[in-house]
């Protein structure tokens, strides 16, 4: 399951981020492209400087992501971009497994952006929904905690719990490094909140926007558990 909602953006910068890459430790290697968002009212002339200036940006924050998880940075006055999946356009969102890249003309450094997201679900149903969305709730207020803690530049939240002998919970949340903690605060309680409606009771689900992510499964999706609240109930 997939969503995704758009409005133009014209005001003259050119920011990308990336983040969510190596920073969440994805448990997995691939990276397949999930969904892209591009905003046909931004194309710009493909050789133009200022997709020359894109060409250039992307290649330079893929690289510093690649080390640090996130990269974010900025470049002239009047400029757009291109990217393969959303040719000569200036203001795209574009999911992976385990990366975001966003672009736009607008100033969009520490800025929430939710009125995009891509979601999923795995169509399970849960045996107990009350006992399971409780627990759930429970380890989400513990990991949204642990990444608004000081000194946790990565916002990032990480989690499990048994729910049974044999069946473990595991969460993650996460923001964009750009947005302050009280921004972060927002976006993670916009995330987790949207849950129950887009995946009901089922046993694993996540939901992601520019700037933040909040994730659950019954299978382990991260690795490796460095940063991990366990909780017993």
């Amino acid at each position: 399951m997939g969503s995704s909602f758009r409005h133009p953006l014209f005001i003259p910068f050119l920011l990308i981020i990336l983040l969510y890459s190596i920073c969440w430790t994805a448990q997995a290697y691939s990276n397949t492209l999930q969904l892209k968002s591009c905003n046909h009212k931004s194309k710009v002339s493909p050789g133009s400087q200022v997709a020359a200036n894109i060409r250039r940006l992307v290649s330079e924050l893929v690289s510093k992501a690649a080390v640090n998880g996130f990269a974010a940075t900025m470049y002239g006055n009047n400029n757009a971009a291109a990217a393969k999946e959303c040719p000569n356009m200036a203001d795209i969102r574009i999911w992976y497994d385990y990366c975001t890249i966003r672009y736009s003309l607008e100033n969009i450094i520490g800025k929430i952006d939710t009125d995009f997201g891509i979601s999923d679900s795995t169509k399970q149903n849960v045996t107990d929904p009350e006992a399971f969305n409780k627990t759930l709730g429970g380890l989400f207020t513990k990991i949204e905690s642990q990444a608004l803690m000081p000194g946790n530049h990565k916002f990032l939240g990480t989690g499990q719990v048994k729910l049974s002998k044999s069946t473990t919970l595991y969460a993650l949340v996460q923001c964009a490094e750009d947005l302050s903690p009280e921004n972060c605060a927002g976006c993670l309680k916009f995330a987790v909140a949207f849950l129950p409606e887009l995946c009901g009771n089922h046993t694993g689900c996540y939901w992601s926007c520019s700037t933040c992510l909040a994730r659950y499964n019954l299978k382990k999706f991260f690795f490796p558990l460095n940063s991990t609240i366990i909780l017993s109930y």
